[in-house]
């Protein structure tokens, strides 16, 4: 072989290894964090990483409106809808879009820094609403029955655990009425990967040691938690709760529309 093919194909295979490699090295990162950390370390690396993202809190990003995907579920299903509660409203982004399509919002967000901001913000668009506490992965202890519910982007992928979800999604059911539209939106995959695979089983083998629940195909840190779902478990998991899928779309962002069975 003439020397300067077997340097090209080097070069290329060396290319392969090396995304091997990074490949592992990324998993057995996640698999040992996710194996070794508690739910309170998990708790305190999410505000860790909302409170260093300043993306969060900037004006122009919480004043932008509605992704064009939000906008189109919002438009179609809850066209009837009045009243609204908004769980994980970060900043403020989708309360104040949501205010200026004519609903009235009830919102919530479980980090406080997210919450100041977001208030401030709102007093400074003339909005005479409020951002409030509420711990993750929860719902208010007030009961009120709204036209509609909407789960901040992307927040129901940083609840960590299926029985977590499941007991959130119990929840939320005294506050839907009948026919009313549940949102949410997640990160998704459409298939599962080794990758992935890899992390359940690094992780496992410390989360077995320690006697904690099991990491789920699907679980990683980026270094906060997030799980991606598959069409099939995020359905199940709804189902799983007395509720029925009615629309699904992942053409830009997993994204769901439920109501009570």
């Amino acid at each position: 072989m003439a020397w300067y093919k077997f340097v090209a194909l080097l070069s290329h295979w060396s290319y392969e290894l090396n995304k091997k490699i990074q490949h592992f090295i990324d998993a057995l990162h996640s698999g040992f964090w996710l194996g070794v950390m508690s739910e309170r370390s998990l708790e305190y690396s999410d505000e860790l990483f909302y409170n260093q993202k300043k993306h969060y809190t900037d004006d122009k990003y919480n004043q932008s409106g509605l992704y064009h995907w939000e906008k189109a579920m919002i438009e179609k299903h809850f066209k009837d809808a009045k009243k609204i509660l908004l769980i994980a409203a970060g900043g403020g982004r989708e309360l104040i879009a949501l205010h200026n399509m004519g609903f009235d919002v009830t919102s919530y967000e479980c980090n406080t820094r997210l919450i100041v901001y977001g208030n401030e913000l709102l007093l400074r668009n003339g909005i005479r609403k409020k951002i409030e506490y509420l711990p993750g992965s929860s719902v208010p202890e007030l009961i009120t029955e709204y036209d509609g519910i909407i789960i901040g982007w992307g927040a129901y992928s940083l609840i960590n655990g299926r029985k977590k979800r499941l007991t959130f999604l119990d929840g939320l059911l005294p506050f839907l009425k009948k026919e009313a539209p549940l949102m949410i939106s997640f990160l998704f995959t459409r298939s599962r990967t080794r990758h992935e695979k890899t992390i359940r089983m690094i992780s496992n083998f410390f989360r077995t040691i320690m006697f904690r629940e099991r990491t789920e195909t699907g679980d990683m840190l980026v270094p906060d938690f997030i799980h991606y779902f598959t069409e099939e478990e995020i359905k199940k998991e709804l189902i799983q709760s007395k509720f029925k899928v009615i629309d699904y779309s992942d053409s830009d962002y997993g994204c769901l529309i439920a109501n009570i069975q």
